[in-house]
């Protein structure tokens, strides 16, 4: 398995595992819509897309997404991990810890004061992975947010 940042030569690829990571969240199919979104976040560098290559076949394994933002308190760079996923064919197989391990390395690359990101309380999985990876639940904040 080798971890690289998606370009187009992948999208393809990543607009199918990314449809599958969708509909897993609860949301309708619209691969026309993903592919253009993607696409924009590849070329517009408008996020960091990190995948997970299988070795022998080319296949992709599984993604993460981070978006960028800043903490005007700290004068530094933060990274939202927003999406993660994996292909069901390669569950179990330490794809998610390795690629949460690259965005830890990028993290630092990037001089970053924190990664932040949110998954659904019930996601125990997620939140076994989360805190083996070294993430501490946020006790000191309250977030909010207004439904669209």
């Amino acid at each position: 398995m080798q971890i690289i940042q998606c370009n187009e030569q992948y999208l393809a690829q990543l607009v199918i595992l990314f449809e599958e990571y969708r509909l897993f969240c609860n949301f309708k199919a619209n691969p026309k819509a993903t592919e253009k979104f993607l696409r924009s976040l590849i070329i517009g560098e408008d996020s960091v897309i990190f995948i997970a290559v299988d070795s022998d076949s080319d296949e992709l394994m599984g993604f993460v997404n981070l978006y960028p933002s800043y903490s005007s308190l700290a004068l530094k760079r933060l990274w939202i991990l927003n999406d993660l996923g994996v292909s069901q064919n390669f569950r179990g197989k330490n794809v998610s810890k390795a690629l949460i391990s690259r965005v830890l390395s990028f993290a630092k690359e990037t001089h970053a004061v924190r990664i932040e990101l949110k998954t659904e309380k019930t996601n125990e999985r997620a939140l076994q992975l989360y805190k083996t990876m070294g993430f501490e639940i946020d006790i000191d904040n309250v977030y909010y947010r207004v439904p669209s």
